[in-house]
């Protein structure tokens, strides 16, 4: 599938959808970091806790494919999360990509293509 190329007017339509989208990846990043702590917390005493480790890995393992879900999402538009700080959102631009941050209604010119796994 060839990735969408964006002009800049095409690529700030995109920003409330992103908004929606990276508004549910930080949701999504705490509750994981929340289920972590929990997970690690109640594992010291499995013995008694047994049943609630397992609830909570169940739901974090729904939360990391969820997150693995938002990422196609953003793969299906053309956007992708680079691995900088702070987070931001590559967007292939027709000449040169687009940075988006959560928060700013404007595009910052980005030369760095986000990391590939």
């Amino acid at each position: 599938m060839k990735t969408p190329k964006y002009t800049r007017a095409q690529a700030m339509s995109l920003i409330p959808l992103l908004e929606g989208i990276t508004a549910e990846i930080h949701e999504r990043r705490g509750h994981v970091d929340l289920l972590g702590n929990m997970i690690k917390s109640l594992a010291a005493s499995a013995h008694v806790h047994g049943e609630d480790v397992k609830i909570r890995r169940e739901e974090l393992r729904r939360e990391r494919l969820e997150l693995r879900r938002i990422g196609q999402e953003l793969e299906g538009i053309g956007c992708h999360i680079t691995l900088t700080d702070p987070f931001e959102i590559f967007i292939p631009g027709i000449e040169d990509g687009y940075g988006w941050r959560p928060g700013e209604g404007f595009l910052r010119r980005s030369a760095i293509e986000p990391f590939a796994a």
